[in-house]
């Protein structure tokens, strides 16, 4: 009997210490019956409410506080999904704002912001530009180097990162282009960004062009891209990195990146 008090205990502390963690207990309201894109266009409707676009510029600053790291080396450093080794010392670090630039060389020159949906889909335009959910720092020459290829699975690289992401064919099949494979370890924050895009902006994304995109403001990614991001977002469940990104994120734009607090939805909206 006293196990079975412990063990509830202890669940309910666990519980609510995850309502805490994340935040999120009370900033969705929706209806439980509610699937595929009709949850998706109730899920835009609420995190569009109380978006506010703080400005390109101020994502420099917010950076140092969202992306510390706390996680991987502890050190305080500012998580770069391109150089960082989560297993390893890091081949070099940023940990100030002053680190951050527009022109480089090569990798460890400076860091800057990278659009995991890529800028010149929709013409730098506002809110999409300085949209934190989808905006990350990183270092300047990978960021380069990714340009503005869709994400993909690649087994012959052309060009390898310090950290061990790559630049080549794609060869996850449906698509034969060049793509960008980050590392394992955030492949799932790529996709649930990708994700949160898709459904924060479903009322412009059917406009634009790319070969990741289907041109429908319900799927938004064509089949081949959408498997991949499914199958990212399964191997690469939510991190602690996340979610106090997620929270951070709140604080500084007013709303919420939904498949981090609820990793469910991605295949209540998208699954088969």
């Amino acid at each position: 009997m006293n196990k079975l008090i412990l063990l509830f205990v202890l669940s309910f502390s666990l519980n609510s210490f995850s309502s805490t963690l994340d935040g999120s207990e009370a900033y969705y309201s929706l209806d439980d019956s509610l699937r595929g894109y009709q949850l998706k266009s109730k899920l835009k409707e609420i995190i569009s409410k109380d978006h506010k676009d703080r400005g390109y510029g101020a994502l420099l600053g917010i950076y140092l506080k969202s992306d510390a790291d706390k996680t991987y080396d502890g050190d305080g450093s500012i998580v770069d999904m391109y150089s960082e080794m989560p297993n390893y010392a890091d081949p070099y670090t940023y940990k100030s704002k002053s680190q951050s630039c527009g022109n480089y060389r090569r990798e460890s020159d400076c860091y800057n912001r990278e659009h995991i949906f890529p800028q010149s889909v929709f013409n730098k335009r506002s809110p999409m530009r300085s949209d934190f959910f989808h905006v990350y720092p990183s270092d300047g020459y990978v960021n380069g180097r990714r340009s503005n290829f869709p994400f993909g699975e690649v087994n012959r690289p052309t060009w390898t990162s310090a950290n061990g992401s790559k630049v080549g064919k794609n060869s996850s099949g449906g698509y034969s282009g060049k793509v960008f494979e980050p590392i394992d370890e955030f492949k799932g924050d790529i996709a649930r960004s990708l994700l949160y895009f898709a459904t924060r902006y479903e009322d412009q994304v059917s406009r634009w062009h790319h070969a990741m995109l289907n041109g429908t403001k319900d799927q938004v990614y064509k089949a081949w891209f959408l498997k991949l991001l499914l199958k990212w977002h399964k191997q690469d469940p939510v991190s602690e990195h996340e979610i106090r990104r997620n929270n951070v994120g709140q604080s500084f734009q007013g709303n919420r990146n939904p498949f981090i607090d609820h990793p469910e939805w991605v295949e209540a909206i998208w699954g088969k």
